[in-house]
């Protein structure tokens, strides 16, 4: 996405509204454009990107506006908790069944309808923050699970150094650290380097200088 600063400056960005053929609508696409956007309105389906087959003349998205009240799964190319950009839902209708719908699409946030130029920048705003907040967090929960299948290697090379050097877990440990750090690496992937390095498997581990 085209962001520089905390507060978007939506100039040059692309704008997707998923909504059925209204004069309704217009305000929306009228006000997006002021901010600097271009629109391409759809319905009743959105286009996939990723498919290869797609109309090459459809461009990145930058943000979506979507109906809440007639969407449904079948019209997102993507499952409802990874949308690939900030969503805004237009939310008309309070039925607790649409409005939980909404939720499990995970918009970033939502404009009353009908809508008007009023809010849409703040809606756009929040949607992009809600959007990049989930980003952050997958990308954590990511790391910690990668990091967390690689704690058996990181025994098997533990129980190596303590061994060969005959000292402690605790000891162990900080020698294992402080061999990671120079080569600027997490002690995970450190521990991962020296079994995948083929020689007796954890053998390298032997010889980690300890203190």
């Amino acid at each position: 996405m085209k962001r520089a600063n905390r507060i978007p400056n939506f100039r040059g960005w692309h704008a997707w509204v998923l909504h059925r053929p209204s004069a309704a609508i217009d305000p929306l696409t009228r006000q997006l454009e002021r901010l600097g956007m271009t629109v391409d309105r759809y319905w009743p389906d959105l286009p996939d990107q990723n498919d290869a087959s797609a109309n090459l003349s459809v461009k990145p998205v930058d943000i979506l506006f979507f109906d809440a009240d007639m969407g449904m799964d079948e019209q997102f190319p993507w499952p409802g908790d990874a949308a690939p950009m900030p969503t805004v839902a237009l939310i008309g209708s309070e039925a607790p069944g649409r409005l939980e719908w909404v939720l499990s699409r995970q918009s970033g946030a939502h404009l009353q309808k009908p809508v008007s130029s009023a809010g849409v920048f703040s809606s756009a705003v929040l949607a992009v923050h809600a959007f990049e907040q989930q980003q952050k967090l997958r990308a954590e929960i990511s790391e910690l699970r990668r990091r967390l299948k690689l704690r058996p290697v990181v025994a098997r090379v533990l129980m190596t150094v303590m061994r060969s050097h005959n000292i402690d877990e605790h000891g162990a440990l900080r020698a294992i650290r402080a061999e990671a750090m120079k080569k600027q690496q997490t002690i995970e992937d450190y521990c991962a380097a020296i079994v995948a390095s083929g020689r007796g498997g954890p053998g390298d581990a032997t010889t980690i200088v300890t203190n």
